[in-house]
């Protein structure tokens, strides 16, 4: 979960922990999106609702998190994978829709790329400082 993680590693931002930090970005999101609508439509939000909006964002976040998670635990692996986001979303046809728009572009950009990765360490022959004798019989 990564609220979870920035809470128990932190960030270095200040003193602040990398939950609050996150939390504080996500509501400056949220700000930003309702002023975006809000202009739209002719309203203005008032801030007990941007942050009540906030706050089910970050919850629904941290729910989504536990989910994937459990579901990359329960194939044995223990690094979350894009089918665990498809997973995820599966009950959302428009945005399961769009997640595989996205991995198919990712796929296809990675084929182009060809293998990526670490490149081969060079290795040198180890150095020998023993000097040889050879003895003929």
């Amino acid at each position: 979960c990564l609220c979870v993680i920035l809470q128990l590693t932190g960030d270095g931002h200040g003193g602040r922990r990398g939950g609050e930090t996150l939390k504080a970005a996500i509501h400056f999101t949220v700000g930003r999106i309702c002023e975006e609508v809000g202009a739209e439509l002719g309203l203005t939000y008032h801030r007990k609702v941007i942050a009540t909006l906030s706050e089910i964002t970050c919850s629904q976040l941290e729910h989504y998190a536990t989910d994937v998670e459990a579901f990359s635990n329960h194939a044995r692996r223990t690094t979350v994978s894009t089918d665990d986001v498809k997973l995820l979303v599966r009950r959302n046809p428009q945005l399961a829709e769009h997640i595989k728009e996205m991995t198919d572009s990712m796929e296809e950009t990675r084929k182009k790329k060809g293998k990526r990765g670490r490149k081969p360490k060079i290795k040198d022959p180890p150095e020998d400082n023993t000097e040889q004798t050879v003895i003929d019989d």
